[in-house]
Order: C-alpha cells, then sequence, then structure tokens
C-alpha cells in the first residue's frame, strides 16, 4: 500500500514543530556534545609536542590585457580584454606538473638510482603542507607552504613559482600553436560544405525554376488576386446587366437609368438617342393623333425595333463577359495549380537555403564561439603580470592558537547532534505529526478539529467545529434516515461527547435524531446523563419493551436510548438478529442515528454491527493514540468489509498543531461578533 510505502520525512512545518515539542532534548544535546568535543579536544592539545614550523609565502599577479593582435586580425577576430580564470590556475599551480618540475629545478640536473621516487615523496609532501588562496579584486594568487626547514620552506616555494611560470609559457605556445591548426581545418572543412551546398542550390534552382521563393510566392499570389478581384467585377458586370435586360425585357422600353447601367457598352447611348428622339417625336403625334393611328404604330415599330437591338446588345455583352469569366476561372486554377506544385518544392527549397545559411553562420560566427573556447583558453596562460618570491620564512608554533578553532568544532559538533537527536525523537515518535499523515494513513477525510476545553474561546470552538462535523457528514453522506456510528480505538478519546454534541447539532438542524449508547461494558455517556440505572437498549431488546418505555427526550427532535441493564456477554449479545432488527427499525423512525460505540481495540463488540452502519466515523484523540493503533483499527474495519468514511481529530493542542489555532480564531470571532451583536441589543431595549 502507498501508506505502508511512505518514508518519514520532514517538511519545513513539521521541523518547526518538531522542535517547539523537542526543544529541551536538542539544548541537551547541543550541550553534552559541544562540552564533549572541546573537553577533548584541550587534552589532546596538552599532550602535543610542541613542533616549531616555518611559513613561506608567495604569490603570482594577473592582469587583462590580449596577446598576439596581429594574429587575431588574420584569424578575424576582434579581440577583447580577457579576465583571468584563477580557481583554474590556482589548481594548475599544485598540479602534479608544477611540483614535479619545482622538484627537477631544486635537483639541479642530479639524476639519482630513486629518483623517480624522491619526486613522489616530494609531491605528497609538499601538497600536504602547501595551502592556495585566492583574491578576485586583486587578482592575486598566493601559496603559503608550512615546512620544518626554514631555508628550504624558502627554496621550495620558488622553486614552485618558477616552475609555474614556465609550465604556463609552454603551455600558451602549444595551446596558439594548436588552436591555428584548428582554425585552418576547420576553414578549408567549412569553405568545401559551403561550395557543395551551393552547387546543389544551383542545380535545384534550374530543375525547378525556384531562385528566391519568398518573392515567387509574393508575384503568385499578387496575380492570383489580381484575378480574383477582374472575376468580381466581372461578376457584377454580368448581374447588373441582366436585372437591365429583364428591366428592358418587361418594361419594353428604354429608360435613362438602363442608360447609366449600360454606360460601358460601346453604341448604347448613342441609340438611346435614336430612341429618345423616336420617343419625343411620338409624344407630339399623341397631341394630335390616337395611339392606334397609322404615324403613331409607325414609330412605335420603329421604338420597338431599338428596344430589340438594344436587348441583343446587351445579351451579347453578357455572352462576352461569361467567357471572360470562364477564362478568368480557368487562369485561377492554373494559378492554384502551380502553386500546389510550388508548395511540395518549397519544403525542399527551404532545407537546401537553411542549409546554406547555416553554413554561412558557421564560417561568419565560428571564431567567436570556437575561438573564445579554444583559443582564447590558452592566451589566458600568458597574462602572468607579476611573481612575488619570499626572501625568507617566518617561525610558527605547531599548536598556534587553536582556540577559535575548538570553539568552531564544539558549536558545529553540537549543532549536528542537536539536529540528529531531534529527527531521532521526531522518526521513533508514533505519533501523528500532522493532518495530511492521519488522512494518508486512514485513507479518509478529516471531517474536524476539535480543541481541548480550557476557556470560553475553546468551547466556542468545540461546538463550532462539531457544526461543521455535522455540515460535512451531511454532505458526504447524501442519504436520509441513516445510521452513524461514532468509533475509537480506545477509550478517552471523547468519543461519548462528541456523539452527544453531533446528535445535538443534528436536532437544531431541525433533524429528528436519536443517540443510541452501545458501549455496554462501560456506558460512559448513560452514566454521564443520569441513566445509569434506567432502561434502555439492552432491556428493550431482551424483555420486548416497548421504545417509549425506554427513549428519553432530551430536547426538540432529540432523544436518547441509554444502554440499559448489563449484560454478562455483550459480544454474543449484539450479534443477535433482534438486535439487528431494533436498529433497522430505529433508521425508519428516526432522520439520524448515532450510535456511541465501545473502544474496537479493547472489544470487538460493535463490528458485529459495523454492516448496518451508513457512515463511520473514527474519533482520534490526539497524543493518545498511535499510527499502530490507527492503522490497526482501519484493517480491522476493513476486514468485516467496512469502511472510515471520515476522521475527528478531538484534544488538539493550538500550541502544536497549526490548524486548530485557525479554527480557534475563526470561531473565536464569530464568538465576540454575536456577543457585542447581543450586547448592542440589549443597549437598544434600555433605551427604549
Amino acid at each position: 500500500m502507498k501508506t505502508e510505502q511512505r518514508e518519514e520525512q520532514f517538511g519545513i512545518r513539521d521541523i518547526i514543530f518538531a522542535f517547539k515539542k523537542n526543544k529541551k532534548t536538542f539544548i541537551l544535546s547541543f550541550i553534552a556534545f559541544s562540552f564533549f568535543v572541546a573537553f577533548s579536544q584541550f587534552i589532546f592539545l596538552k599532550k602535543e609536542k610542541k613542533i616549531t614550523y616555518y611559513e613561506a609565502k608567495g604569490s603570482v599577479g594577473f592582469g587583462n590585457f590580449s596577446y598576439l593582435p596581429a594574429i587575431m586580425q588574420k584569424l578575424g577576430i576582434n579581440m577583447n580584454e580577457i579576465s583571468p580564470d584563477l580557481e583554474f590556475e590556482s589548481k594548475v599551480m599544485v598540479s602534479d606538473e608544477v611540483l614535479g618540475r619545482a622538484f627537477d629545478i631544486l635537483q639541479k640536473g642530479n639524476h639519482t638510482q630513486d629518483y623517480d621516487e624522491s619526486k613522489k615523496r616530494f609531491i605528497g609532501s609538499v601538497r600536504g603542507n602547501l595551502s592556495v588562496s585566492i583574491d578576485q579584486k586583486e587578482k592575486l594568487i598566493t601559496i603559503t607552504l608550512v615546512w620544518e626547514k626554514k631555508d628550504e620552506a624558502v627554496q621550495i616555494v620558488n622553486a614552485i613559482l618558477d616552475a609555474y611560470y614556465e609550465y604556463s609559457q609552454e603551455r600558451f605556445k602549444n595551446e596558439v600553436s594548436r588552436a591555428i591548426e584548428m582554425v585552418d581545418v576547420a576553414l578549408s572543412h567549412i569553405e568545401e560544405l559551403l561550395s557543395r551546398s551551393y552547387l546543389d542550390f544551383a542545380s535545384f534552382a534550374a530543375k525547378t525554376g525556384i531562385v528566391d521563393a519568398k518573392y515567387q510566392i509574393k508575384l503568385i499570389f499578387d496575380s492570383l488576386q489580381g484575378l480574383k478581384d477582374k472575376l468580381r467585377n466581372i461578376d457584377v458586370k454580368i448581374a447588373v446587366f441582366k436585372n437591365t435586360l429583364s428591366d428592358i425585357d418587361l418594361k419594353k422600353k428604354i429608360s435613362a437609368e438602363d442608360i447609366f447601367a449600360l454606360s460601358e457598352i460601346e453604341g448604347v447611348e448613342k441609340l438611346y438617342e435614336e430612341y429618345n428622339s423616336l420617343q419625343m417625336k411620338r409624344d407630339e403625334l399623341l397631341t394630335q393623333y390616337t395611339e392606334k393611328h397609322p404615324k403613331v404604330l409607325s414609330i412605335d415599330n420603329q421604338l420597338n425595333s431599338i428596344v430589340e437591338r438594344m436587348k441583343r446588345i446587351i445579351s451579347f455583352e453578357i455572352r462576352k463577359l461569361q467567357l471572360e469569366r470562364d477564362a478568368v476561372i480557368k487562369e485561377i486554377a492554373q494559378i492554384n495549380e502551380s502553386i500546389f506544385n510550388f508548395s511540395s518544392q518549397f519544403v525542399e527549397y527551404l532545407r537546401k537555403r537553411d542549409k546554406i545559411d547555416l553554413i554561412n553562420s558557421l564560417f561568419y560566427n565560428y571564431y567567436e564561439g570556437l575561438m573564445n573556447a579554444t583559443l582564447l583558453g590558452g592566451i589566458r596562460f600568458s597574462m602572468i603580470s607579476k611573481v612575488s618570491k619570499p626572501e625568507f620564512a617566518v617561525a610558527r608554533s605547531s599548536r598556534g592558537n587553536k582556540l577559535s578553532w575548538i570553539i568552531f568544532l564544539s558549536f558545529i559538533v553540537g549543532l549536528v547532534a542537536g539536529f540528529v537527536s531531534v529527527y531521532v525523537s521526531e522518526v521513533l515518535d508514533m505519533k501523528f505529526r500532522s493532518v495530511d499523515e492521519v488522512e494518508e494513513l486512514i485513507s479518509a477525510p478529516i471531517l474536524g478539529i476539535l480543541p481541548r476545553f480550557h476557556d470560553e474561546l475553546s468551547r466556542l470552538a468545540f461546538e463550532q467545529g462539531i457544526e461543521g462535523i455535522r455540515i460535512n457528514v451531511e454532505l458526504l453522506s447524501l442519504k436520509k434516515n441513516i445510521a452513524i456510528f461514532c468509533l475509537s480505538s480506545i477509550s478517552s478519546e471523547g468519543k461519548s461527547t462528541i456523539s452527544f454534541g453531533l446528535g445535538k447539532s443534528f436536532a437544531a438542524s431541525g433533524k429528528k435524531v436519536v443517540v443510541l449508547d452501545l458501549n455496554l461494558r462501560h456506558p460512559a455517556l448513560s452514566n454521564s446523563l443520569g441513566y445509569e440505572s434506567s432502561h434502555g437498549f439492552v432491556d428493550i431488546v431482551t424483555y420486548d419493551l416497548k421504545l417509549e418505555d425506554v427513549l428519553k427526550k432530551i430536547d426538540e427532535n432529540f432523544y436518547f436510548i441509554p444502554a440499559g441493564t448489563r449484560h454478562p456477554s455483550p459480544s454474543s449479545f449484539l450479534s443477535h438478529q433482534k438486535v439487528k432488527d431494533f436498529i433497522i427499525s430505529l433508521k425508519e423512525k428516526f432522520d439520524y442515528v448515532i450510535v456511541d460505540s465501545s473502544p474496537i481495540l479493547a472489544v470487538y463488540d460493535i463490528l458485529n454491527l459495523i454492516h448496518l452502519s451508513d457512515f463511520n466515523i473514527l474519533i482520534m484523540g490526539k497524543d493518545r493514540i498511535s499510527k499502530v493503533h490507527a492503522k490497526r483499527v482501519s484493517t480491522l474495519i476493513r476486514q468485516v468489509r467496512s469502511k472510515i468514511d471520515g476522521v475527528v481529530l478531538n484534544f488538539v493542542d493550538e500550541k502544536v498543531s497549526p490548524y486548530i489555532k485557525y479554527y480557534v480564531y475563526k470561531y473565536g470571532y464569530y464568538y465576540y461578533y454575536y456577543q457585542s451583536e447581543d450586547k448592542s441589543k440589549r443597549d437598544n431595549k434600555k433605551r427604549k
């Protein structure tokens, strides 16, 4: 399971609470271990023999400058000032290569039979007594050698500085030569690649006709847009001409509006002038003759002839425009086909173009990247501006001033011991540290967190917490006429108090509630309410009493059934079928049946009836129940094919848990708000 595989981990919140809880453990561990380390160090210091050592110091300074500008210009590099890498140089200064060269300088060519072994011993001995410090501001590396012989200390430091300077110059020359060779090889390879790429692109352009794809695509789309505009204009003209033709055909006349719409057609205006002249002549004749007069009819024939001619001209123009429209559509289709063919080759064009751009970028930017990483890496070795050699060594005691070191070491050891002791205490502590741990182990949501009773504010927080539990149960159950079993692992976890308070809360919300005391061995709730000698649950089942004989009315809609007469074998009694039938009958008569059960780990009585429960609430007393208990209860309930639907944390101390402080302050605010509101109402009544 996920819960079983979970490792103990500390978060920031857990660390803070762990220190609050284990403050004394931390302080005691810190004091004890700090004192022990300090005491042992002082004892060791007293036994240590006093030996005089000699300290010799030398330094190497570095500057920012450029080297060989003529070569850099030849290679096409713009040289900028280069800062030395002091961290890297300090490692080179104490490397086997430099220390070996220093040994060669000290031997001055005198090679003995065990020369190599002597060099290894020298390197190991010097490195163990050599320290390096870096001053970034002054660009200075200082080496300090602590040696037993005064003259040898100075000689060894001077030899190391000479060896480092010699090795730096040698490295610089080698790096410059290697870098120039790399540049020549790289340039030749890049030029060859670029040449092949241009030839490949030229072949592609000759085959496809694509030279500048972006420009060519722009021309194609501009042409396509022009054709689409032309097609729209043709469609508009055709529509206008058809409307005009229909109008003329319907009226058998030609109007000025028709001529305006047909103004683009050649000869239409001249024809209209002729038509208009005849129309005026007809109007004059009508002043003298009737419409059936031969002269009038002759002019009508001429007018009709002009109308027919006009219709033929318009029809001809419409057919001509339709042919033009078909040609434009065909041209658009051809362009679309060419765009499709072009797009299939465009990807290949982009690949070849990008390849050329990439090689060009490599060609022009090669030095800025590659040279900074290779060539300029070698130039840093030539930046030594000064070498300061020691002339004498300073005597130093082997003990020195170790008091500050002893104090520092004792403090660190004590601090670590304190942290470890707190961590071990928390790991070995089987109690829950957070609400998240409870939810993860039980696999059920937290319905509420209830504080200890110590003042009016915490009492109000408790009551409001019960209200919150009631609301959560209603939201999670979403059923009516249900049985709620209040369970606990061990005794004294506040189960009876919460059962009664939850029943009271449900009754106050208008529900009909009965609280049933099924803790037959220790009926704490019955005793606290003064019904220790009353008939109750055991009697109604055993002697077939009526419900009214044992039902106790506590408040409006709120009832209580005591445990009743002590039974010699509660476990066998609760497994009886009549007990189950009675609980089922209670569910039919009440909205909520709240059962105060016996502790599960003490006795298994309630497990006989838990399958009748619609909602199981596990009540856990903070600092009273361990993870082992909680896990055991969860396992037992699952074994009888039931589950825990919600958890209530009781007796939570606000000093330990951050959650309870939120509840206390939240409900405390409401308490003082309503208290002040009631006071103001009373004051208003007095004034009236």
